[in-house]
């Protein structure tokens, strides 16, 4: 037993959290000394560049265009620091989570089932690789940035050249006082590892959001399957003392499973739901400022690139967070609409108080929600968006 669930987790369905969740130390198959000494050199990476930051921000800022360009980076840090605490608080869920999803796996009886649910994970799958293609992009223009900055350093007025080789060299803007002469390479060091560690932690985290919400898809889609061949090959003459009742049977095991998978969405929902909380707010900020940068360099290409990959990153990650909300509540209706295409009418009695069971329960929203204020849904992304835009104006006011 223990083999074969260690042989679903190590297929290549799970590839992308697996690799990423080790190097972070949050893969529940790893040993303790190992994950807590992976998630302890990570996080200091992450957030460790946050009080160089704040000490620019603090000390060398001359003018509001400093601000716009330095909350976004430590808002980032901040976000995806915040990401991966998350995760490691909720070690033991995560553990449930990957649990569960091996016992759904072997639950499972017959080739239709089994390639419904690897349609989702492989789905689940393709979503994480296209995930960490997209971060990968404005973490390159984060590194990428000192050398375009050193090539348009003639377009910049009224600073020395000194101060532009040393300021334009780093991909973020930072304080280290005298020493950042003498302790160059090192200091260039720390902003690479932050930004891998950025791209790590957030691939990780939200690859395995990805993966456990496709997989609670794909185990609603088989329920609905399972329900809509109830009665398939009866006829409506069923007598109610017939000893063999198989559509009862394939019923009160579709109840089972229903009951199982919306336990299973309830974990998830309790994992992310505070995490989701601060970050939708974070991006909210996050894309005003960036929006802001894209505007103030309009007209200077090699300084549009990074603010202009970290806008278009940013509603990525907000807008995949809420789609796949958004594909939880409606796979959460499959159920209810494969009993009525289903022939009902054909079962006993018995068999038809199973199904109104089942239908009563898809009339509560299975969701995920961000700290149970606000449901995650394409009609929330909207509004969001909206609110973001609000604040980019607001913004817009003060440049």
């Amino acid at each position: 037993m223990i083999t074969a669930q260690r042989s679903i987790c190590q297929s290549r369905y799970y590839m992308v959290p697996r690799i990423h969740m080790t190097l972070v130390g949050i893969w529940p198959y790893n040993t303790i000394g190992i994950r807590y000494l992976r998630f302890v050199t990570m996080l200091t990476f992450s957030i460790g560049i946050v009080v160089p930051q704040i000490l620019y921000l603090l000390n060398d800022s001359t003018d509001i265009d400093d601000v716009f360009e330095c909350v976004p980076s430590i808002t980032i840090a901040l976000m995806f620091s915040l990401k991966l605490v998350n995760v490691m608080i909720h070690s033991e869920k995560i553990k449930v989570c990957f649990k569960t999803i091996e016992e759904d796996w072997l639950s499972l009886k017959t080739d239709v089932e089994k390639a419904i649910l690897r349609q989702y994970t492989e789905y689940g799958h393709r979503m994480s690789l296209s995930y960490a293609l997209i971060i990968l992009v404005p973490a390159l223009f984060h590194l990428l940035k000192p050398v375009i900055t050193t090539l348009m350093e003639n377009d910049i007025e009224n600073i020395t050249k000194s101060s532009i080789s040393r300021a334009s060299k780093f991909p973020f803007r930072v304080e280290y006082g005298e020493k950042l002469d003498q302790y160059f390479y090192l200091i260039m060091i720390h902003c690479c590892l932050a930004v891998f560690a950025h791209l790590v932690a957030t691939v990780a985290v939200d690859s395995f959001y990805y993966t456990v919400i496709q997989h609670a898809c794909g185990m609603f889609s088989i329920i609905g399957h399972m329900l809509e061949n109830i009665g398939k090959n009866d006829d409506a003459n069923l007598e109610e003392n017939n000893i063999k009742d198989n559509n009862y049977g394939i019923a009160l095991e579709c109840l089972r499973r229903h009951l199982h998978v919306l336990e299973f969405a309830g974990l998830i929902e309790s994992i992310f739901t505070n995490m989701f909380l601060f970050t939708i707010s974070c991006n909210m900020v996050l894309g005003s400022f960036s929006g802001i940068q894209v505007i103030m360099n309009l007209n200077g290409a090699g300084n549009i690139a990074t603010p202009l990959s970290v806008y278009f990153a940013q509603l990525t990650i907000l807008f995949l967070q809420f789609w796949q909300g958004q594909f939880l509540l409606n796979s959460n209706d499959v159920p209810y609409e494969s009993i009525c295409r289903a022939r009902w009418y054909c079962t006993s009695r018995k068999c038809k108080k199973i199904l109104i069971l089942i239908m009563s329960r898809t009339m509560l929203p299975c969701k995920i929600t961000a700290g149970k204020v606000v449901t995650l849904s394409i009609e929330s992304f909207g509004a969001v968006l909206k609110t973001s835009m609000s604040y980019l104006m607001v913004l817009r006011s003060f440049q």
